[in-house]
């Protein structure tokens, strides 16, 4: 029960449902019915997947999670010597059990995508890539490891993803830009563990600045249909603007969450629209 409980809240269970819920929307948008195989997808793109991405995380940010005041439970844990053994461990299991449920759709497409979201997981946090220090090519990779993956391996059960609403790229921009902006909320145990973040290469203005500037072009290019999108778009615009001024790291804590929160009021808006 305590190695479960250690599992459980290193895989940060206040993210379970982000890729569940990409992965649904564009399942469902594909006019796919569910079955065991889709189901058992769906299940494991949550603490599955998260224990890989997270787990992976706190193993290779050990110097900076111990100095870092956000380690509680909806931010992980800080880890002792002995869990990181254990979380590597079943994290590598679940890599298997991942691949295993793509191999099983005998679907190319899902394959791919299934490949191409565990390589970028990995590599985000473990050496040598390690993209999670090589700004931009971080914003970029959780491009990779939370929206586009997982919308494609849902849409892959019912059409081509060639035939995918080419709006989803726009909404990959998006994360990056929240991404970029995310890196303000740690950027002083970042800085004193010598992790080299977007925000402590290039500073918490110019982060808060580039999210606010992708965003804008987002909101401007894009042509969302959905008034509820483009004014979920100003309102992160607004919390950009005021980090921009005012670069306050628990400020720009407080709007990390309202942004987070705010995309799942949109994604759940997505999903009662294609039930």
């Amino acid at each position: 029960m305590y190695k479960l409980l250690i599992l459980i809240k290193a895989s940060r269970p206040f993210y379970w449902l982000i890729q569940p819920l990409i992965f649904t929307v564009c399942f469902l948008s594909s006019g796919a019915d569910f079955n065991w195989l889709s189901i058992s997808q769906l299940i494991l793109l949550s603490f599955p997947l998260n224990l890989v991405i997270y787990g992976f995380n706190d193993i290779y940010d050990f110097e900076s999670d111990q100095i870092n005041p956000r380690k509680k439970i909806i931010n992980g844990i800080v880890l002792k010597q002995e869990n990181r053994r254990l979380i590597k461990k079943i994290a590598y299991i679940f890599i298997a059990i991942l691949l295993i449920s793509s191999i099983i759709t005998l679907n190319i497409e899902n394959i791919i995508f299934m490949i191409i979201l565990l390589f970028f997981i990995y590599f985000y946090s473990v050496p040598p890539i390690r993209f999670k220090e090589r700004p931009p090519l971080d914003a970029l990779a959780n491009i990779f490891i939370y929206i586009l993956p997982p919308a494609f391996l849902g849409y892959s059960f019912g059409a081509s993803i060639l035939d995918f609403n080419y709006k989803i790229y726009f909404v990959a921009l998006a994360v990056a830009a929240f991404f970029i902006f995310s890196t303000i909320i740690d950027y002083t145990p970042d800085k004193k563990a010598d992790d080299k973040t977007f925000s402590v290469i290039h500073g918490k203005r110019t982060a808060a600045l580039t999210s606010f500037i992708t965003t804008l072009l987002i909101y401007l290019l894009s042509n969302f249909n959905t008034p509820l999108i483009n004014y979920y778009l100003l309102f992160c615009l607004t919390l950009y603007l005021i980090i921009f001024i005012k670069p306050n790291e628990k400020l720009a804590n407080i709007f990390f969450k309202l942004i987070y929160f705010g995309f799942y009021l949109v994604s759940f808006y997505f999903l009662y629209l294609n039930i």
